[in-house]
């Protein structure tokens, strides 16, 4: 057992509150300011190097952020073949979804709506995932996600794919956590295609929680509006772990008009994380899920 003089003084704690839950790093803070709309800190772990959290809750780290972002994307995209793709990323300030999605040629346009432009150039300066703002194909708009939601729907803008890379339902992203935003997303998906969620899962004695409804309230889970309105009538998962996320169960949900299985995919990619038998592995859901989410 450590001695006392040797227990580091550096904790820094993510609490849970709605499950009595925390998880603890020992880092270093390197930046810490409050943006218009939240606050954005940079931590250094001997381990996961640099850490990015907001109002105090982990997003992004160097060691696992990929882990995430390969999962979120390559699913969705190499697992029904398209000519071209036309895709809209809600949030992903860090730069790690517009990475991924960049790496596939048949993708033509991707519009990314990030509400806070300090979160972009932060994660520039200090975690390098290095999603590529300079690429033809991508257009970055810094505002709210509901109102350019709304302004799409009212345009009759569509996408292939739509990519909620979300914070919590705290601060700056309480505004797309509402059957409003839910309506509006479903109308601004093609007919085949689909619209990516995900959120970390506990698993209680008696049931399993969202992420989403213990920092926010029931009404804000995206997942429970899209099974109970059924504005997307299909609504399946996949699962993946990521491991500096709360309890590192993360579910990933694909609402679709379609219901398309995508579960295999059409080609080959490797990256750090992401492989094709992954994929397939991933729809291989326990039959706590089952009984718990509804799939």
């Amino acid at each position: 057992m450590a001695k006392i003089s040797e227990i580091s003084k550096t904790w820094w704690h993510e609490e849970t509150e709605g499950v009595a839950f925390t998880h603890a790093l020992d880092m270093k803070l390197l930046h810490s300011e409050q943006s218009p709309f939240q606050k954005i800190e940079i931590f250094d772990h001997e381990v996961f190097g640099r850490v990015l959290t907001l109002d105090d809750l982990v997003q992004a780290s160097e060691a696992d952020e990929f882990m995430y972002h390969e999962m979120a994307v390559h699913v969705p995209l190499l697992g029904r073949k398209r000519e071209a793709a036309e895709i809209l990323i809600v949030g992903g300030g860090d730069g790690g979804i517009l990475r991924e999605v960049l790496r596939h040629d048949f993708v033509t346009r991707v519009v990314m709506v990030e509400i806070d432009e300090r979160v972009v150039q932060v994660s520039k300066d200090f975690l390098g995932i290095h999603g590529d703002y300079d690429d033809p194909r991508v257009e970055l708009i810094i505002g709210d996600a509901a109102d350019y939601m709304r302004e799409a729907r009212a345009g009759k803008d569509a996408f292939d794919l739509i990519i909620l890379d979300l914070s919590e339902p705290v601060g700056p992203s309480a505004s797309v956590f509402t059957r409003d935003f839910c309506e509006n997303f479903s109308a601004c998906i093609k007919p085949d295609g689909v619209v990516l969620d995900s959120d970390s899962i506990f698993v209680g004695k008696n049931r399993a929680y969202f992420l989403q409804e213990l920092c926010g309230s029931k009404d804000q889970n995206l997942v429970s509006i899209m099974q109970s309105d059924r504005l997307l009538p299909h609504v399946t998962g996949y699962r993946s772990i990521v491991q500096l996320y709360p309890a590192a169960e993360f579910g990933f949900f694909l609402y679709s008009h379609d219901g398309h299985d995508y579960s295999d995919p059409f080609a080959e990619l490797t990256g750090r994380h992401y492989n094709a038998d992954l994929h397939k592995a991933s729809f291989a859901l326990p039959t706590w899920w089952k009984a718990n989410l509804g799939f």
